[in-house]
């Protein structure tokens, strides 16, 4: 009795999370291949980082973007994830919390434990899901967004063999946006996306099946891969 081959599922996250997120999904027992549907570049950020300030991260290229810009690691630090918390601490943050969940769940986290007579800077791109500062500062605290990078869609399809994926997975709307940009042929792919707003921006594209992790985790998107037809 043969071995049934591993499922090839393409991972279409900005680099270098794109090459994380292929060896989680070969060690998990896939074969991945990581091409990008988006790229990322800095933005020039030249407003002042308070010292007591607490800086508040919804995706690791938050965390690498002002860890090259700014030496200081002694800011406290709210990640949204376990993932971004991680990264956080191997960058040298050592102050380090996490939400655990999604962008929803940063301001529960401060409303439970608030640092009085901080800031909060939201470290982000220049497309953010959700409300993350305006959260915060219902909570009657003081917080505001401040943009380090960029990210936008490739300027042509990836040379990817299509016929040979079996998976595409998509970690965000934009992502997703781009890839129906350019009419392809994904009738026999299944689609794994990391949340439900991801999985709306794919309209226009004729899966085979769409699939959403169950949370916004690289673990969930491996389970959801794996209980995909």
């Amino acid at each position: 009795m043969h071995k049934a081959s591993p499922k090839t599922v393409w991972i279409t996250r900005t680099l270098p999370s794109a090459r994380d997120s292929a060896l989680a999904f070969q060690n998990a027992g896939f074969t991945a291949i990581a091409e990008p549907l988006l790229r990322l570049s800095p933005v020039s950020n030249k407003e002042e980082v308070p010292p007591d300030s607490v800086l508040v991260f919804t995706a690791q290229n938050g965390v690498r973007a002002f860890a090259q810009v700014h030496k200081r690691r002694d800011y406290p630090v709210i990640c949204v994830g376990g993932a971004t918390a991680a990264l956080a601490k191997r960058l040298g943050f050592e102050d380090v919390s996490s939400a655990g969940g999604t962008s929803d769940d940063i301001a529960p986290l401060i409303a439970r434990r608030p640092r009085h007579g901080k800031t909060y800077l939201h470290i982000s791109g220049e497309h953010v899901r959700g409300q993350v500062s305006e959260d915060i500062q219902e909570l009657g605290l003081r917080a505001k967004r401040l943009i380090y990078y960029c990210s936008a869609p490739v300027p042509q399809m990836p040379k990817i063999d299509l016929a040979g994926l079996d998976l595409v997975t998509f970690f965000s709307p934009l992502a997703a946006k781009t890839l129906a940009g350019f009419a392809v042929d994904v009738a026999h792919i299944s689609a794994i996306s990391l949340s439900s707003a991801v999985d709306r921006a794919l309209t226009g594209l004729d899966f085979k099946s769409r699939h959403i992790a169950a949370a916004p985790t690289l673990e969930s998107l491996i389970a959801a891969a794996r209980a995909s037809d």
